[in-house]
Protein backbone atom coordinates (compact mmCIF):
# COMPACT_ATOMS: atom_id res chain seq x y z
CA UNK A 1 0.00 0.00 0.00
CA UNK A 2 3.03 2.52 0.81
CA UNK A 3 4.02 2.59 -2.86
CA UNK A 4 0.32 3.25 -3.24
CA UNK A 5 0.77 6.37 -1.32
CA UNK A 6 3.38 7.48 -3.25
CA UNK A 7 1.77 7.67 -6.12
CA UNK A 8 -1.82 9.61 -4.67
CA UNK A 9 1.22 11.44 -2.96
CA UNK A 10 3.15 12.64 -5.80
CA UNK A 11 -0.25 13.01 -7.66
CA UNK A 12 -1.43 15.88 -5.08
CA UNK A 13 1.69 17.70 -5.19
CA UNK A 14 1.30 17.99 -8.75
CA UNK A 15 -1.97 19.22 -8.24
CA UNK A 16 -0.77 21.96 -5.74
CA UNK A 17 1.69 22.91 -8.39
CA UNK A 18 -0.89 23.62 -10.80
CA UNK A 19 -3.05 25.21 -8.12
CA UNK A 20 -0.64 27.38 -7.35
CA UNK A 21 0.62 28.30 -10.59
CA UNK A 22 -3.07 29.65 -11.97
CA UNK A 23 -3.94 31.08 -7.98
CA UNK A 24 -1.27 33.94 -7.14
CA UNK A 25 -3.95 36.39 -6.47
CA UNK A 26 -5.34 34.31 -3.54
CA UNK A 27 -3.52 36.05 -0.87
CA UNK A 28 -6.95 37.46 1.15
CA UNK A 29 -7.65 36.74 4.27
CA UNK A 30 -10.90 34.26 4.44
CA UNK A 31 -12.13 35.55 7.90
CA UNK A 32 -11.66 31.84 9.74
CA UNK A 33 -8.72 31.23 11.67
CA UNK A 34 -7.29 27.57 11.04
CA UNK A 35 -6.42 25.00 14.09
CA UNK A 36 -3.59 26.95 15.33
CA UNK A 37 -5.43 30.19 16.01
CA UNK A 38 -4.02 31.95 12.59
CA UNK A 39 -5.90 33.56 9.85
CA UNK A 40 -6.67 31.22 6.69
CA UNK A 41 -6.01 33.04 3.47
CA UNK A 42 -7.83 32.11 0.46
CA UNK A 43 -5.10 29.83 -1.27
CA UNK A 44 -5.14 28.30 2.39
CA UNK A 45 -8.40 27.43 2.29
CA UNK A 46 -8.53 26.23 -1.96
CA UNK A 47 -5.42 24.18 -1.59
CA UNK A 48 -7.18 22.11 1.33
CA UNK A 49 -10.47 21.67 -0.30
CA UNK A 50 -8.97 19.83 -3.54
CA UNK A 51 -6.71 18.04 -1.55
CA UNK A 52 -9.72 16.72 0.89
CA UNK A 53 -11.71 16.37 -2.71
CA UNK A 54 -8.72 14.15 -4.03
CA UNK A 55 -8.14 11.71 -1.17
CA UNK A 56 -12.39 11.57 -1.22
CA UNK A 57 -12.63 10.80 -4.98
CA UNK A 58 -10.10 7.97 -4.41
CA UNK A 59 -11.67 6.26 -1.73
CA UNK A 60 -8.39 6.46 0.04
CA UNK A 61 -8.73 4.03 3.32
CA UNK A 62 -7.40 7.62 5.80
CA UNK A 63 -8.34 10.01 8.65
CA UNK A 64 -6.64 13.28 7.14
CA UNK A 65 -5.08 15.62 9.66
CA UNK A 66 -5.05 19.42 8.34
CA UNK A 67 -3.49 22.27 9.41
CA UNK A 68 -6.59 24.69 8.23
CA UNK A 69 -9.49 22.74 9.61
CA UNK A 70 -8.21 20.00 11.78
CA UNK A 71 -9.35 16.13 12.19
CA UNK A 72 -11.47 15.02 8.95
CA UNK A 73 -12.97 11.80 8.55
CA UNK A 74 -12.98 10.98 4.52
CA UNK A 75 -13.55 6.94 5.28
CA UNK A 76 -15.71 4.46 7.19
CA UNK A 77 -12.75 2.16 8.07
CA UNK A 78 -9.78 4.02 7.95
CA UNK A 79 -6.47 2.26 8.50
CA UNK A 80 -3.82 5.03 7.91
CA UNK A 81 -3.54 8.62 9.15
CA UNK A 82 -2.53 11.26 6.02
CA UNK A 83 -1.59 14.82 7.78
CA UNK A 84 -0.92 17.61 5.38
CA UNK A 85 0.15 21.62 5.56
CA UNK A 86 -1.79 22.52 2.38
CA UNK A 87 0.31 25.76 2.03
CA UNK A 88 3.26 25.70 4.45
CA UNK A 89 4.91 29.71 4.47
CA UNK A 90 1.52 31.26 3.82
CA UNK A 91 3.83 34.75 4.73
CA UNK A 92 6.35 33.71 1.94
CA UNK A 93 3.76 33.39 -0.12
CA UNK A 94 1.37 36.65 0.09
CA UNK A 95 4.21 38.56 0.48
CA UNK A 96 7.58 37.05 -1.56
CA UNK A 97 6.54 37.78 -4.85
CA UNK A 98 7.57 33.84 -5.63
CA UNK A 99 10.81 34.67 -4.61
CA UNK A 100 10.74 32.96 -1.36
CA UNK A 101 9.68 29.73 -0.91
CA UNK A 102 6.32 28.31 -0.06
CA UNK A 103 4.62 25.24 -0.55
CA UNK A 104 3.27 21.71 0.52
CA UNK A 105 3.66 18.77 3.39
CA UNK A 106 2.13 15.38 3.05
CA UNK A 107 2.92 12.27 5.06
CA UNK A 108 0.87 8.86 5.77
CA UNK A 109 1.40 7.30 8.89
CA UNK A 110 0.47 3.33 9.09
CA UNK A 111 -2.43 3.15 11.62
CA UNK A 112 -4.51 5.63 13.37
CA UNK A 113 -2.01 6.02 16.58
CA UNK A 114 1.39 5.75 14.84
CA UNK A 115 4.87 5.93 15.67
CA UNK A 116 7.23 8.24 13.64
CA UNK A 117 9.18 4.87 12.42
CA UNK A 118 5.52 4.46 10.94
CA UNK A 119 5.84 7.25 8.20
CA UNK A 120 5.15 4.83 4.76
CA UNK A 121 5.07 8.35 2.42
CA UNK A 122 5.72 11.62 2.38
CA UNK A 123 6.13 14.75 0.10
CA UNK A 124 6.99 17.92 -0.61
CA UNK A 125 7.00 20.70 -3.20
CA UNK A 126 8.72 23.86 -2.67
CA UNK A 127 6.16 25.61 -4.92
CA UNK A 128 8.56 28.97 -5.86
CA UNK A 129 10.99 26.43 -7.90
CA UNK A 130 8.22 24.19 -8.56
CA UNK A 131 10.43 21.26 -7.04
CA UNK A 132 9.13 18.28 -5.42
CA UNK A 133 10.76 15.40 -3.27
CA UNK A 134 9.02 12.14 -2.13
CA UNK A 135 10.17 9.34 0.47
CA UNK A 136 8.70 5.73 -0.12
CA UNK A 137 8.99 4.40 3.47
CA UNK A 138 12.48 3.30 2.56
CA UNK A 139 13.99 6.36 0.72
CA UNK A 140 14.06 9.58 -0.31
CA UNK A 141 13.73 10.81 -4.45
CA UNK A 142 13.73 13.77 -6.07
CA UNK A 143 10.88 14.72 -9.13
CA UNK A 144 13.40 12.61 -11.66
CA UNK A 145 13.50 9.57 -9.10
CA UNK A 146 16.79 10.06 -8.12
CA UNK A 147 17.90 9.37 -4.75
CA UNK A 148 18.48 11.64 -2.75
CA UNK A 149 21.96 11.68 -0.09
CA UNK A 150 22.90 13.95 2.28
CA UNK A 151 26.41 15.09 2.67
CA UNK A 152 27.89 14.20 5.54
CA UNK A 153 31.37 15.67 5.70
CA UNK A 154 30.37 19.00 7.03
CA UNK A 155 32.66 21.07 8.91
CA UNK A 156 31.89 22.35 12.26
CA UNK A 157 32.78 26.27 11.41
CA UNK A 158 31.03 29.80 11.33
CA UNK A 159 30.34 29.24 7.82
CA UNK A 160 28.35 26.12 7.77
CA UNK A 161 24.74 26.39 6.88
CA UNK A 162 22.20 25.36 9.33
CA UNK A 163 18.43 26.93 8.32
CA UNK A 164 16.51 26.88 11.71
CA UNK A 165 13.30 28.29 12.14
CA UNK A 166 13.94 31.60 14.80
CA UNK A 167 10.29 33.24 14.56
CA UNK A 168 10.37 34.20 17.79
CA UNK A 169 13.07 36.03 20.68
CA UNK A 170 12.74 32.99 22.86
CA UNK A 171 13.87 30.81 20.20
CA UNK A 172 16.59 32.18 18.92
CA UNK A 173 17.90 32.52 22.71
CA UNK A 174 18.29 28.58 22.49
CA UNK A 175 20.02 29.05 19.87
CA UNK A 176 22.72 31.32 20.76
CA UNK A 177 25.63 29.20 21.28
CA UNK A 178 24.83 27.61 17.87
CA UNK A 179 24.89 31.02 16.44
CA UNK A 180 28.91 31.54 17.56
CA UNK A 181 29.75 28.35 16.15
CA UNK A 182 27.24 28.02 12.93
CA UNK A 183 25.99 29.64 10.18
CA UNK A 184 22.06 29.76 11.26
CA UNK A 185 19.79 30.99 8.24
CA UNK A 186 15.87 30.79 7.86
CA UNK A 187 14.18 30.45 5.01
CA UNK A 188 11.02 31.76 6.23
CA UNK A 189 9.17 28.11 5.81
CA UNK A 190 9.16 24.96 6.86
CA UNK A 191 9.05 23.53 3.65
CA UNK A 192 12.00 26.15 2.29
CA UNK A 193 14.57 24.68 5.31
CA UNK A 194 13.88 21.33 4.70
CA UNK A 195 14.27 21.84 0.67
CA UNK A 196 17.77 23.29 1.62
CA UNK A 197 18.47 20.67 3.38
CA UNK A 198 17.52 17.98 0.75
CA UNK A 199 19.31 19.67 -1.57
CA UNK A 200 22.64 19.58 0.60
CA UNK A 201 23.01 23.64 0.58
CA UNK A 202 22.44 23.00 4.53
CA UNK A 203 23.83 20.57 6.59
CA UNK A 204 20.63 20.76 8.14
CA UNK A 205 16.79 22.47 9.86
CA UNK A 206 15.69 22.80 13.26
CA UNK A 207 12.55 23.96 14.84
CA UNK A 208 11.92 24.33 18.32
CA UNK A 209 8.11 23.88 17.71
CA UNK A 210 7.38 22.27 14.52
CA UNK A 211 3.80 21.36 13.86
CA UNK A 212 2.09 18.30 13.94
CA UNK A 213 0.88 18.57 10.30
CA UNK A 214 4.46 19.20 9.16
CA UNK A 215 6.45 17.16 11.37
CA UNK A 216 5.61 13.51 9.74
CA UNK A 217 6.98 14.79 6.24
CA UNK A 218 9.79 16.17 7.38
CA UNK A 219 11.12 13.29 9.46
CA UNK A 220 10.31 10.73 6.92
CA UNK A 221 12.33 12.93 4.34
CA UNK A 222 15.51 13.61 6.33
CA UNK A 223 15.69 10.34 6.86
CA UNK A 224 14.99 8.66 3.43
CA UNK A 225 17.82 10.77 2.28
CA UNK A 226 20.17 9.18 5.09
CA UNK A 227 19.65 11.92 7.90
CA UNK A 228 19.26 11.26 11.24
CA UNK A 229 16.23 13.53 12.83
CA UNK A 230 16.37 13.92 16.72
CA UNK A 231 15.01 16.39 18.98
CA UNK A 232 16.73 19.07 21.33
CA UNK A 233 17.94 16.04 23.74
CA UNK A 234 19.19 13.84 21.28
CA UNK A 235 16.81 11.62 21.43
CA UNK A 236 15.27 9.84 18.04
CA UNK A 237 12.25 10.89 17.11
CA UNK A 238 12.43 6.63 15.75
CA UNK A 239 9.75 5.35 18.45
CA UNK A 240 8.78 8.47 19.46
CA UNK A 241 4.23 8.46 19.81
CA UNK A 242 3.12 10.88 17.07
CA UNK A 243 0.73 13.00 18.55
CA UNK A 244 -1.71 15.26 16.93
CA UNK A 245 -2.20 17.70 20.08
CA UNK A 246 1.55 18.29 20.33
CA UNK A 247 4.81 20.10 18.98
CA UNK A 248 7.99 18.80 18.34
CA UNK A 249 11.80 20.56 19.18
CA UNK A 250 13.16 18.91 15.97
CA UNK A 251 16.96 19.32 14.42
CA UNK A 252 17.60 16.90 11.24
CA UNK A 253 20.14 16.38 8.26
CA UNK A 254 23.97 15.81 8.79
CA UNK A 255 24.62 13.51 11.82
CA UNK A 256 27.55 14.98 12.85
CA UNK A 257 26.48 18.39 12.92
CA UNK A 258 22.91 17.73 14.35
CA UNK A 259 24.63 15.60 16.72
CA UNK A 260 26.64 18.90 17.33
CA UNK A 261 23.80 21.43 17.40
CA UNK A 262 22.21 19.01 19.97
CA UNK A 263 24.74 20.14 22.43
CA UNK A 264 24.63 23.38 22.08
CA UNK A 265 21.08 23.91 22.52
CA UNK A 266 19.87 25.84 25.68
CA UNK A 267 17.75 24.10 26.75
CA UNK A 268 16.45 26.28 29.57
CA UNK A 269 12.34 26.72 27.68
Amino acid sequence: MNNTFVKHILNMLDLSKDLFASNQHLVHETGSLNTKGAKTIEMDALMEQKLIEYVKQHNLPVKIYSEEIGVVDVHPHPEYLMCFDPLDGSTNYRVGKNLLPYGVLIAVFQGLYPRFSEVIAAGALEATLGQIFFYDGEKTFDEQHKPVVLKKNWPIDKSTPIYVDLHRRAYYDMYLNVVEKLYIRNAGSTVGNLFYTLSNVSCGMGHPRIKPEEVGAVYGLLKGAGGIVIDHTGKSFEDMLFDLDHTYQILGGAMNTIEFVATQIELSE
